[in-house]
């Protein structure tokens, strides 16, 4: 038998993949208007740590 390889989606896994997109568009967006680094080194910070949590809570309901 073949084992699926489809990870299942978590509860609201759209609405963390939409705040990622925003955390990374707020990144990019920053230097247009003369932010510091924080301003850009924060929002991509947070796409990192929401994806980490998306692979994390994933790896949690497989298990």
């Amino acid at each position: 038998m073949r084992k699926n390889r489809m990870q299942k989606r978590v509860p609201h896994e759209g609405l963390m993949w939409g705040a990622a997109g925003f955390c990374v568009l707020a990144g990019l967006v920053a230097p247009l208007f003369g932010d510091s680094a924080t301003a850009v080194t924060v929002p991509f910070g947070g796409a990192v740590s929401i994806v980490g949590g998306i692979a994390w809570l994933r790896r949690n309901q497989a298990a």
